[in-house]
């Protein structure tokens, strides 16, 4: 292989060895030749020579480096698209390759940087818990979108500011903290803003570099409100189960010890003690009847309505079956039901029942002389069927839980009206398995309205003939 500018000064110093040697003569004898016209001309020849060889040794050298500095100065400023093209077998040759191999491979090192990064952020931006990541002196370097929203800031709004900054809880940036100084995780639960009663549970991981730096912590928050407010709900129910279970076979093993003991010769106490155990068996069996109608509420998917139920005629079975109860009370049942009224899309079977909870309920709690209404109208697409009473009301404060399970505003009162405390529960339960809506308004001492939504049944959107109150 050639190699043009080591073959260009091996000669330049190949000439000059030689017109060192003529000048200087045998025994150091040329310097006098330098003075004749011969010596002058040979001098003059010598110094183009050499003029002549640097220029070309220079123009060889410094051309493709001329050349390869706007293209480096692009690579520099981030253009790794740029080819240094040097058309040469020496040195600079083989510097250009060894410049463009180097970019070659810096740029494929970016793309699967920017690749694996591209995957992390996807990854994080898919999380539903909020991450945050702080550095080792505790400044945010990082949010994904669930943190964007539940700060309620951008994340160019919280980067590079520190954690207490972000989120003034002096908890949170104590278990940061607590991180990077011992780098080992931790996990707390917290309530990270003082105006809120959102519980959050916080689960934080030093970053380390291979040497075993820590360089930061990465934050990992959920929201478990939720959660623990059905954990708390799952203990109240089985709670309120083992009470509700206990209190009538408790009744009714104190009354058949009794019997046992000798009442049942006392054919007037006897009798009267079997008509308690006989009730408290049918409350019994009621409670688990209800428990078992919402365990398949739960658990099964959503009956589909194959035919739409009619109001009218469904509501006609119910009156035929608390009618005597409202009369031996007292309570007058009225019915507002406009003509024409379309089908409802909902099982008519569930409509029986959700009827007969609502008007069972307003029956049992309003005083003799009053009365329950039941009346429907048309909202759209949709029927609002109210079942409203003038009994005794419930509290505001008691408004909220009253579809709750075994939630009784007077437990004293319900568990003597032969209430199971599930009955509310069974009508929220079947009405929002079919894109229902449930609700009740109230006042203490003026009664109370329970209405439930329900979407018309297909086919029947036409329906007119329908008044609004």
């Amino acid at each position: 292989m050639a190699v043009n500018i080591t073959g260009w000064i091996f000669f330049v110093l190949f000439f000059i060895y030689w017109a060192i040697r003529f000048i200087l003569g045998p025994q150091g004898q040329g310097i006098p030749l330098i003075l004749s016209g011969q010596g002058w001309v040979f001098l003059i020849g010598f110094l183009l020579v050499i003029g002549v060889g640097v220029y070309r040794l220079c123009c060889n050298f410094l051309s493709p480096l001329e050349a390869m500095l706007p293209i480096t100065r692009k690579i520099a400023a981030g253009d790794l698209e740029q080819r240094i093209e040097v058309e040469r077998d020496d040195e600079l040759g083989i510097l250009a390759k060894h410049l463009n191999d180097m970019v070659d491979r810096l740029r494929n090192n970016i793309r699967e940087i920017s690749g694996e990064r591209n995957k992390i952020k996807a990854i994080l931006a898919s999380l539903t818990d909020a991450v945050v990541a702080v550095d080792q002196v505790g400044r945010v370097m990082f949010v994904n979108p669930a943190a964007e929203e539940m700060l309620k800031k951008r994340e160019d709004e919280v980067v590079r500011k520190y954690l207490l900054e972000v989120i003034r809880n002096h908890e949170m940036d104590s278990l940061a903290k607590d991180i990077l100084d011992k780098g080992e995780t931790r996990e707390a639960e917290l309530r990270l803003f003082p105006t809120s009663s959102r519980v959050f549970k916080v689960h934080g991981a030093p970053i380390t570099t291979e040497q075993g730096r820590i360089v930061g912590a990465v934050l990992s928050i959920r929201d478990i409100t939720e959660l623990r407010r059905l954990e708390q709900m799952r203990t109240e129910f089985v709670a309120n189960v083992s009470h509700e279970l206990r209190t009538p076979l408790t009744s009714i093993r104190g009354f058949v010890e009794t019997l046992l003991e000798g009442a049942l010769e006392d054919e007037k106490i006897s009798r009267r003690f079997l008509t308690i155990i006989n009730s408290e068996a049918q409350r019994l069996q009621q409670l688990i009847e209800d428990l078992l109608t919402l365990s398949r509420l739960e658990h099964q998917k959503p009956e589909k309505v194959v035919k739409g139920a009619s109001l009218k005629e469904t509501l006609s079975r119910v009156l035929e079956v608390v009618g005597p109860l409202a009369q031996d009370k007292g309570v007058e049942l009225k019915v507002e039901l406009p003509p024409d009224l379309p089908l409802l899309k909902f099982p008519e079977n569930f409509l029986e029942q959700v009827l007969l909870n609502l008007l069972d309920n307003g029956i049992k709690y309003t005083p003799r002389g009053g009365s329950v209404t039941v009346a429907a109208e048309r909202e759209g697409s949709k029927i609002r069927v109210e079942v409203r009473d003038t009994g005794i009301g419930i509290p505001k404060e008691s408004l909220p839980r009253v579809f709750e399970r075994f939630y009784r505003v007077d437990k004293a009162r319900s568990r003597e009206l032969g209430g199971t405390g599930l009955g509310l529960s069974i009508v929220k339960h079947m009405v929002e398995s079919h894109g229902g809506t449930v609700g009740v308004h109230s006042q203490v001492g003026q009664g109370s309205t329970f209405y439930f939504i329900l979407p018309i049944a297909e086919g029947e959107e036409g329906g007119e003939g329908v008044t609004r109150r």
